[in-house]
């Protein structure tokens, strides 16, 4: 039986890399790839902070006919910048609907927001492929409460869930719908300090009951 992480091949700070067997390879976030495989059937970004919008890491993810869902400020670098055709971005708010893309992926756009990025400045992103749904929750302290098969929560500490420990906790145990497994994200190598972050979150939430996986490279 195929695991629902079976198609994350890389979680680096705040990017997310999907490749689906046999189906769509997709990026939420691209940061710091070490090479340009010019590979992405779809490129998620989140919001317009470098470490998420990253001009030189979208170059090396994106290839002729990628599709793109972003933010308004993104948006306008994507056609200005990179000369992409319009008709393959679409505009990403919390209150958009939802879209279904031509590689097959369906994306959700959810609430992200906090005290360093204000409700509509962001999103995070529910994403249905290959039979699993995935949340990438972007920058945010508060998490929705949708179904998912994989959360990817945020625990810099620093400019997202500043009481990680407490925060993320409290808010599972109080969802209706828990996550089938949790990944820790948005921590180690590019935010000095926070190594440690994911693994003393993983050990709390494992002693809760929940499943957790630690995949965030430094």
């Amino acid at each position: 039986m195929m695991d629902a992480l079976d198609c994350v091949d890389l979680v680096r700070h705040g990017m997310v890399r999907f490749r689906v067997p046999g189906g769509p390879v997709v990026y939420v976030d691209p940061f710091q790839l070490e090479k340009a495989p010019h590979d992405a059937d779809l490129i998620v970004v989140t919001h317009s902070h470098s470490d998420h919008f990253s001009p030189d890491d979208l170059r090396r993810a994106a290839g002729p006919d990628t599709c793109f869902a972003v933010t308004a400020p993104v948006a306008d670098w994507l056609t200005g910048e990179m000369g992409v055709n319009p008709a393959y971005i679409s505009l990403m708010t919390p209150a958009a609907p939802d879209l279904v893309f031509e590689c097959g992926v369906v994306l959700t756009p959810l609430a992200a927001e906090n005290s360093n990025h204000p409700l509509g400045f962001g999103f995070g992103a529910l994403l249905e492929m290959g039979g699993f749904s995935y949340y990438v929750a972007g920058d945010t302290d508060v998490l929705a409460d949708v179904a998912c098969d994989v959360l990817f929560v945020p625990c810099d500490g620093l400019y997202n869930m500043l009481h990680y420990m407490d925060q993320v906790p409290d808010q599972l145990a109080a969802m209706d719908h828990k996550p089938g497994v949790v990944v820790p994200y948005h921590y180690a190598g590019y935010m000095e300090g926070t190594d440690s972050n994911g693994p003393h979150l993983a050990e709390k939430l494992k002693e809760m009951g929940f499943s957790v996986r630690l995949l965030c490279r430094p």
